[in-house]
């Protein structure tokens, strides 16, 4: 990914969707404090937490780390799919507190 690719696509979608980073932090279960860093480029989210925001965002996870220049998803088949494969790349790395997380988020809860 290009320098800054995802602090600007971040950034930029926040905007145009007209949340603020109170509102994505609340929809994404974050806090204010995580949504501020990536917004400076300080951080990047992964895995669950990368889904989570592109979901809100109505966007996805290529296109806010700069892989792809199409904003919108192509559709909930191709959404599902992206899902899948990010789960099954980033599962084995995940911590115990990370797994618990990803499955409440999976089944409706927070």
């Amino acid at each position: 990914m290009g320098e800054g690719d995802f602090k600007n696509r971040f950034a930029n979608l926040i905007r145009s969707r007209g949340l603020t980073q109170k509102e994505l932090a609340l929809k994404t279960n974050l806090t204010e404090g995580a949504i501020s860093h990536y917004m400076k480029g300080d951080r990047e989210p992964k895995g669950a937490i990368l889904l989570s925001i592109a979901n809100v965002l109505e966007t996805t996870t290529d296109y806010l780390r700069g892989m792809t220049d199409e904003v919108k998803p192509a559709g909930a088949k191709d959404d599902l799919e992206t899902a899948l494969k990010l789960v099954a790349r980033v599962a084995p790395n995940m911590s115990p507190e990370e797994k618990d997380r990803f499955l409440r988020i999976l089944y409706g809860g927070k």
